[in-house]
């Protein structure tokens, strides 16, 4: 895949921005604040249907202006042109448009054009709640099965109603048991679809790490779930009371944790600065090779002041395995010119710098 063409309108910091082009590499430069990342973002929103620097929609428009967009022509795989455009309007819903047509769901776009963002904020991958790590296979996931998002928003809104019921001064035993016999069968395949996927990106995480930081020592990813040794149903017959008590659901996929490890002890209690810094981009570039192997597409990669939050020796590194490797098109923000300009020519490719105001 290779953006040819963007435009934003009123997004975020970007009153009329427009760019034309198709190399393989675009580096954007500039001070903090001019609107690198909201650049990276318009991408990944093309991509994915959602923001991956913000929380709502809505903070997308300029506080302002009742609308903003964002419009590109993206190359396919099969050598196509597609015209992409997100329109944003206060008070309603985003619209997601591509050659023409409207999505009914913006959840039968995803998958069709694929991005990967490494950028500061993914140290919650470490740091942050297990909701994180889930958030970040689930998005994986739903790119390559389409029935994995269903399935996930199914469970959410069954899992909603039945917390709310729990909520209520007279709780319906038989329209608990309705509600958890629907869960049960869309738990186990979310279950299983992580446990099967796991198992093979924890050994593309391993060796992408080793690529970064030598094979002196090892990492792993560890997937607990209740799930593991006994059935939904069977859970939740044996928490009813505590359910009860505390008027929400203990029981199901919603409380699946992943641990990364570092040996065998927890990376974020334990890791150095350095090893973890190896990780979040060990996480991000296996989950680029992953992607690109399971659907035969090649995302684009979106590299956010990467340079700024890793050491000279990693970040050669870096650039070293993106130089040997099939990265496809690349945009990469940075408020160094010369830094910049280093990295493409090493890379070897055709590149364009462009330095924002």
């Amino acid at each position: 895949m290779k953006l040819q063409k963007l435009s934003l309108i009123f997004f975020k910091n970007h009153d009329n921005w427009n760019w034309r082009g198709g190399e393989d590499i675009i580096a954007l430069a500039g001070l903090n604040g001019v609107g690198k990342t909201t650049i990276l973002d318009a991408i990944h929103f093309l991509c994915l249907g959602k923001s991956y620097f913000s929380g709502t929609d809505v903070q997308c428009i300029q506080h302002d202006q009742p609308q903003a967009g964002i419009i590109a022509d993206i190359l396919d795989e099969n050598v196509e042109m597609n015209n992409l455009k997100v329109k944003f309007t206060r008070g309603s819903r985003k619209k997601v448009e591509r050659n023409g047509t409207i999505y009914k769901r913006i959840a039968d776009h995803i998958g069709k054009f694929l991005a990967v963002v490494i950028a500061p904020g993914d140290i919650e991958l470490i740091y942050g709640s297990n909701e994180v790590r889930r958030t970040f296979i689930n998005q994986i996931l739903g790119q390559i099965h389409k029935y994995h998002l269903e399935d996930l928003m199914k469970y959410n809104k069954l899992m909603e109603h039945r917390n709310k019921h729990l909520k209520e001064e007279m709780v319906d035993y038989a329209l608990l048991q309705t509600l958890d016999e629907q869960i049960a069968p869309i738990a186990k395949r979310i279950y299983e679809l992580r446990k099967e996927f796991l198992s093979k990106f924890s050994v593309v995480f391993a060796d992408r790490y080793h690529q970064l930081a030598g094979k002196s020592e090892s990492v792993t990813m560890v997937y607990k779930s209740q799930l593991k040794d006994n059935s939904y149903l069977k859970l939740v017959q044996d928490n009813r009371g505590k359910d009860l008590a505390v008027q929400r659901s203990f029981t199901g996929i919603h409380k699946d944790e992943i641990e990364i490890n570092i040996g065998d002890v927890p990376l974020k209690k334990f890791g150095s600065q350095g090893q973890i810094k190896s990780s979040l981009i060990a996480l991000k570039l296996a989950s680029f090779s992953y992607l690109s192997d399971e659907t035969d597409k090649t995302p684009i990669l979106l590299l956010d002041d990467i340079f700024e939050k890793i050491d000279e020796e990693r970040a050669q590194v870096l650039t070293q395995l993106i130089k040997n490797d099939n990265f496809g098109q690349i945009f990469i923000t940075d408020t160094s010119v010369e830094r910049l300009q280093s990295f493409c020519e090493e890379i070897g490719k055709p590149y364009t710098t462009i330095t924002l105001d």
